[in-house]
């Protein structure tokens, strides 16, 4: 028996199979009752609105950081001369 032959067994063997089952579950599903075909699911969630209050304050924190928004990479090599960022090894700039 070569790979082809095989190849062609094996692939008769698993429409053989496959169409058995889609046969099988078609007539079962002939055979159900009317209220049994259709399954619904249907969620609620009743929740209650939230009103979120604003502040009114900006709340300021005692940090040493400027700016929290990304760098370039050229800025990101002017805070490492700066030795504003710490880093464990040597940048060639």
């Amino acid at each position: 028996m070569n790979w082809i032959r095989f190849a062609l067994w094996l692939s008769a063997v698993y429409f053989a199979y496959y169409g058995t089952v889609i046969c099988w579950d078609f007539l079962r599903s002939s055979k159900l009752p009317e209220d049994e075909k259709s399954h619904e699911l249907s969620f609620e969630e009743h929740s209650e609105p939230v009103r979120e209050i604003p502040d009114t304050e900006p709340q300021i924190y005692d940090s040493s950081v400027l700016s929290s928004g990304g760098v370039s990479l050229k800025q990101l090599f002017n805070l490492a001369r700066e030795e504003a960022v710490e880093y464990i090894r040597p940048v060639s700039y």
